[in-house]
């Protein structure tokens, strides 16, 4: 039962989304998805709720590949670039992955599973590089420099799949 979250409201006072809600394990905030059916988006949470007893969780380095992964095994096959992930960031500077989107809140709670399995999955310490890793990459990557691509939260892709978490 080590795959215990809940979906919840979100309490944010300041959203522009109809809807926010957030999804939480362990009393950290991990997600975030805003939208209104069917247009929803779920992403990685930068802040914790505006009452200050759930917070987002501290190793952001795990949580960011842990989204990196998810989106690309969210992907539908044979669709390129329309999908995610997507390194964004609010409206306070704030950086945060966009997983992927989908139509149902429904839909959620196994995009959170998936995220779960994978966040169960990596290690607390440097996981090797991944073909998925360098696949995002890939994707990512604007152009043929090998330079290291920044996602969010002080987390940098390097080409060879690595993340390094250089702090905000």
């Amino acid at each position: 039962m080590k795959n215990l979250f809940d979906i919840r409201r979100s309490q944010k006072f300041h959203s522009n989304s109809p809807d926010q809600f957030i999804v939480i394990r362990d009393g950290f905030v991990f997600l975030r998805l805003i939208g209104e059916e069917p247009h929803y988006k779920i992403m990685t949470a930068t802040a914790g709720e505006d009452t200050g007893e759930i917070r987002p969780h501290k190793n952001r380095k795990r949580v960011v590949e842990t989204a990196l992964r998810t989106s690309v095994r969210m992907m539908p096959p044979g669709n390129t670039k329309t999908y995610y992930p997507h390194p964004t960031s609010d409206r306070q500077g704030r950086e945060y992955i966009e997983i992927c989107s989908f139509e149902y809140i429904s839909d959620a709670y196994r995009i959170a599973e998936e995220f779960f399995d994978i966040f169960d999955e990596c290690a607390e310490t440097d996981a090797p590089p991944s073909d998925e890793m360098q696949k995002i990459y890939s994707e990512l990557s604007i152009d043929a420099s090998g330079d290291d691509i920044y996602l969010s939260d002080g987390v940098w892709l390097s080409s060879d799949g690595t993340l390094k978490d250089l702090g905000r």
